[in-house]
């Protein structure tokens, strides 16, 4: 898929945890063709979610989903391995974690191990401190809420003109790297998005969180067509 397709991905983190099998499969008859994983370690963020093993779990229930991993931990160098090994297909990072290493060999790692990778933007980090990695990234998610809960409203004033930012700054430069939006993604908000150039938009609470995911999904779909 190129940058130029709209995809709608449901969010794990506000699927029923007790049921992680039949929620993935809800997700792939809704349409979902990626699904996100937030991982969070309590300390870059003010929240915990779950590791590896999840991602694990989630890779036994579908063959087809893409896994879009999103590490919110400090230390993703660390730990990078073990969601390499759990089954995730693109991982992205923060340029605001630390390491033990670098942001960039830690891409690097990513890629050598045949997998996308991304890098991930606080709604307060400029765009500027990720351009010293754009031509070695599949994905640049930029956050529209405070990482760590769902839930959150949609930080437009915060977001959009950084969004808007790497819209541009990709296309003047000839790149092709995704634009991912994750927090507050509804059917009101997605297509303010999409005009500041996003075309991965990560919904939780507004796919996983209506009865019909189906008609969620179709909705929100039809928001960003």
């Amino acid at each position: 898929m190129d940058h130029t397709t709209n995809l709608i991905l449901p969010s794990l983190l506000a699927s029923d945890w007790s049921k992680i099998d039949v929620e993935v499969k809800r997700a792939a008859a809704a349409g979902a063709q990626w699904l996100h994983l937030d991982v969070m370690d309590g300390n870059f963020v003010d929240n915990i979610s779950f590791g590896p093993q999840m991602v694990q779990v989630v890779r036994k229930c579908t063959a087809d989903m893409y896994l879009d991993v999103h590490l919110m931990i400090h230390r993703p160098d660390h730990y990078l391995e073990r969601f390499i090994k759990a089954g995730a297909q693109n991982i992205t990072i923060h340029v605001e974690a630390s390491y033990d290493t670098s942001v960039l060999e830690t891409l690097k790692r990513i890629r050598a191990a045949g997998l996308h990778c991304g890098i991930a933007l606080h709604p307060s980090t400029p765009f500027e401190a990720a351009l010293p990695f754009v031509n070695d990234i599949d994905l640049l998610l930029v956050m529209t809420v405070v990482p760590g809960f769902g839930g959150q409203p949609f930080m437009e004033k915060e977001t959009m003109p950084k969004l808007a930012a790497a819209r541009d700054y990709r296309d003047a430069h000839g790149l092709k790297f995704h634009l991912e939006v994750d927090g507050g993604i509804y059917t009101h908000t997605a297509p303010i998005a999409k005009q500041h150039g996003a075309n991965l938009f990560v919904c939780g609470t507004s796919s996983f969180g209506p009865p019909d995911m189906n008609q969620s999904m179709r909705d929100l779909a039809a928001s960003v067509a």
